[in-house]
């Protein structure tokens, strides 16, 4: 089964933004030299993104090996949206989700999805993209 790395991908820019933040704060103000700040904070803020990233994929990939949820249907309630998912053994569920969440995430018929609780994410559109 493929892998997920969409969070690495996420969480790498981020951690850089905010170690060039830090680095500048930490070390390169009060030693004078900002750019050997930003250059630490850089190199630290992408090994913490990374790693946190790698860690959720991790969580993510590790679920998707064992149960496959994929999504059957989609259908439009009062309350929002319901998605019928099913695992790997063929067992159906319906988890209801927001209008918000489906506008973001856009649900349909195929998609390979993470369940956290009742959080509903996704990990691979049908079409092959994450």
């Amino acid at each position: 089964m493929k892998k997920t790395n969409k969070y690495t991908y996420v969480y790498m820019p981020l951690g850089m933004l905010l170690g060039i933040s830090f680095g500048i704060i930490i070390y390169g103000i009060p030693s004078g030299n900002i750019a050997l700040g930003v250059a630490l904070g850089i190199c630290l803020g992408m090994c913490l993104g990374v790693g946190v990233g790698a860690a959720k994929d991790a969580k993510i990939n590790k679920q998707l090996e064992e149960f496959g949820y994929t999504v059957k249907s989609v259908s439009q309630t009062p309350d929002g949206y319901d998605l019928t998912v099913t695992d790997k053994s063929g067992a159906d569920s319906a988890v209801p989700i927001s209008a918000q969440t489906q506008a973001h995430e856009k649900f349909k018929p195929g998609d390979l999805v993470y369940l956290s609780g009742t959080k509903v994410e996704q990990a691979y559109r049908s079409g092959g993209g994450e």
